[in-house]
């Protein structure tokens, strides 16, 4: 005991710890087992796909080139006859259209007669191969018989146009014209007819354009000189009207007239004005009814020649008469004579002066009347001006709409001329660089490109498939599994073995080739000793989910690994499959477990002991028509609880935990539970479900036992640390 409490201090799992999530190593190994059933996939795939490319019939594609230019070198400008700029990148796009357009095809279908081809004829019903089932069913074609005929040509563009192809090659001119058919000879001869027929297409558009483009500024020329002819016309008219011959010259004359009575105008109002201020400084004069000698003080007055001479003559007289004073009385002749004198000169110069006076006045009103006349005059002069100024703009817009017309005819006639003229030097744009040759080997299929994705396409298939099914199998396979998908521990694992013929009775553990198994239950045997080194268990229940996972091969060996340091009692509490004794080969007893605890028999008739073995037998005895009441008596109890006393282990092989509720019930009378489990056979779920009604009975379960165990198989699934016991045996698949 003290070497299984050093024991203690060592793993029980070695050799797996728990992964991330995502395990890649994990996937590798999913792939390495089942590489030869990926590998037969992709290889079987490949091949099939060889046979159906084999069978299908070789496609064929020829291809033309050809230059389709930017811009046009044509005498005539073909953007101002056409109307767009063949530079633009819309052109291009335009001409791919053009190329791949439903006509076209139709153009080179009637040239090749290909209705009549019986090669390309065939694929005229849209969509279907000949001997197709639109052949034996109608109804599938959507169509009755009586459908209105179709034109064959125009049913020969649909798969005319699936057959063509149109590749620009980038940033070049140069546009590839390609054409697939069975026949290489057809696919030749229709990719050289396509880019010959596109080069005529333009041509003939070109020419339709110029003619139409012709025709139409011959009628507007008709029309322009129509237009030219009524404006002649109307001008002509208009001069035979108004008579005029130089609208220049006779308004130069207004317009002379005009500066001259401005001139004079203005010298007549300058008058006008110095009349009118020396008349009224003369009216203010006489209304306030000043003298004569006041009067001459006015400007307009004295510088007046006679008034100067009369004021002369007045001095001269007023200065005899003082000098005559001086000398004579006022009585004397000389003096009256004077003074006579004196009196006449007054008497002329106020005469004068009032005659100044008036005249003063005279001019005034002249002046006025002057300054109406030619203000008169003025304003009929501007009216004739007026006048002649209108028509001569009459005249000119009647001589510009005659040029207008005149210049937009001769501008139309040099174009239809030179249209006229260059009709048949119209080149177009697009010339043949290389005609199609005819195509010496097949484009489609292609045999190494289908094989090949095939194989690849099949091996990826059939490695998603192994992970998939990797993902879908539940069963436990390994330590990890019995530890995160059953949450028990694990006891060991026994390796599945070959057993030699002849030797299918002797136990695994004393079969002196079975080393490695032997290791493995005392492996078995350790962590159940572990477990229990306070209170070691004495009876020790084994069972399973379902049959057939070895719970009677555990329950043997692992009784015999016991009984090298223990007094062992076997015991076969399966009543309605017993196993124990024929799996030994052991003699028949007189009494099983149903007689003891039926009361029927007493314990040293049921035992059996196995020769050279520390190990009792008991078997399960004549199995009773109610098993489950027999198992669930209170003998079975005591009889458990007196083995336990008596010997050092009782391994108690139970039926298997679903099929029936006999191990739920011996479950409740043990000290312990070994579950075993065949690895990579039975699920988890149902393994969960097994554990679940044990717990629920309160089962002291122990651990798992994974059984059957394909250890190379293990070694891929990742149980490396096991591994290593059992190198040197083979395994197969039970």
């Amino acid at each position: 005991m003290n070497d299984l409490r050093e024991i203690a201090a060592l793993p029980v799992r070695g050799g797996w710890s728990r992964e991330d999530d995502f395990d890649f190593r994990h996937y590798i190994d999913v792939v390495d087992r089942k590489k030869w059933a990926i590998l037969g996939l992709a290889g079987i795939v490949s091949l099939i796909t060889l046979l159906v490319t084999l069978a299908i019939t070789p496609v064929y594609q020829a291809s033309a080139t050809l230059l389709i230019e930017s811009k046009s070198t044509n005498l005539v400008s073909i953007e101002e006859v056409y109307g767009f700029d063949t530079g633009a990148r819309q052109y291009y796009e335009t001409q791919f259209e053009i190329l791949k357009s439903r006509p076209l095809a139709e153009r080179v279908i009637r040239r090749l007669s290909l209705t009549e081809n019986p090669v390309f004829a065939p694929q005229a019903v849209e969509g279907e191969e000949p001997g197709g089932l639109g052949r034996w069913l109608p109804f599938l074609g959507g169509s009755s018989t009586a459908a209105v005929e179709v034109d064959p040509v125009y049913e020969l563009t649909t798969p005319y146009l699936k057959n063509l192809i149109i590749d620009p090659v980038k940033d070049t001119q140069l546009v590839h014209v390609r054409f697939e058919s069975t026949d290489p000879a057809l696919a030749e001869g229709v990719a050289n007819a396509h880019a010959e027929a596109y080069i005529d297409s333009m041509l003939d558009a070109r020419m339709e354009v110029t003619e139409r483009a012709e025709s139409w500024m011959r009628r507007r020329l008709d029309e322009l000189r129509d237009n030219l002819q009524l404006s002649e016309e109307r001008l002509q008219a208009f001069r035979e009207q108004e008579q005029l011959v130089d609208v220049d010259g006779l308004q130069s004359l207004p317009a002379k007239e005009i500066d001259e009575l401005t001139s004079r105008l203005i010298e007549v109002r300058r008058q006008v004005s110095q009349s009118k201020t020396a008349y009224m400084q003369v009216q203010q004069l006489r209304d306030a009814a000043v003298s004569v000698s006041e009067l001459s003080s006015l400007p307009g007055v004295l510088n007046d020649s006679l008034v100067q001479t009369f004021r002369q003559a007045t001095a001269e007289a007023e200065i005899q008469v003082a000098e005559l004073a001086k000398r004579y009385g006022p009585r004397h002749p000389k003096m009256i004579a004077a003074e006579s004198e004196l009196a006449a000169a007054n008497e002329s110069l106020a005469r004068h002066i009032g005659s100044v006076a008036d005249s003063i006045r005279t001019r005034y009103e002249e002046a006025q009347q002057e300054e109406a006349a030619i203000t008169e005059a003025l304003d009929q002069a501007k009216g004739r001006y007026h006048v002649v100024g209108r028509k001569g703009s009459e005249l000119r817009a009647l001589q510009q709409e005659v040029e207008s017309n005149r210049q937009l005819y001769d501008m139309f006639y040099n174009r239809v001329k030179e249209t006229s003229q260059t009709d048949d030097m119209q080149p177009v744009n697009a010339r043949i660089i290389s005609d199609a040759i005819i195509p010496a080997d097949p484009v489609k299929p292609n045999k190494r490109l289908f094989v090949a994705l095939a194989f690849f396409l099949s091996l990826a298939l059939g490695v998603v498939a192994a992970f998939l099914l990797d993902a879908l199998d539940n069963t436990i396979k390994s330590a990890e599994d019995v530890e995160e998908k059953l949450d028990q521990s694990l006891l060991g694992m026994l390796p599945l073995v070959d057993i030699p013929e002849g030797r299918e009775g002797v136990p695994l553990f004393v079969d002196g080739d079975q080393n490695g198994y032997a290791e493995a239950v005392r492996t078995v045997r350790t962590g159940i000793a572990l477990s229990s080194l306070d209170e070691p268990y004495r009876t020790i229940m084994v069972t399973s989910s379902v049959a057939n996972e070895g719970k009677t091969t555990t329950s043997i060996n692992l009784a015999l690994a016991f009984s090298k340091m223990e007094r062992v009692l076997l015991v076969d509490a399966d009543m309605r499959r017993p196993s124990v004794a024929r799996e030994l080969a052991l003699p028949r007893a007189r009494a099983g477990l149903a007689e003891l605890v039926a009361g029927k028999a007493r314990l040293e008739e049921a035992i059996v002991s196995m020769a050279g073995q520390n190990v009792d037998v008991i078997g399960a005895g004549v199995v009773p028509p109610n098993p489950l009441e027999l198992l669930s008596s209170r003998r079975l109890r005591e009889l458990l609880s007196a083995l336990g006393e008596r010997y050092d282990r009782v391994i108690i092989d139970c039926p298997p935990v679903l099929p029936v509720s006999d191990a739920r019930v011996i479950a409740t009378h043990v000290d312990s539970v070994v579950y075993v489990v065949k690895a990579d056979a039975t699920s988890a779920h149902k393994v969960t479900i097994g554990l679940g009604h044990l717990t629920q009975t309160r089962a002291p379960i122990t651990g798992v036992v994974l059984n059957r165990l394909d250890v190379k198989k293990a070694e891929k699934y990742g149980d490396y640390g096991y591994g290593g016991y059992y190198e040197s045996y083979d395994s197969q698949p039970a």
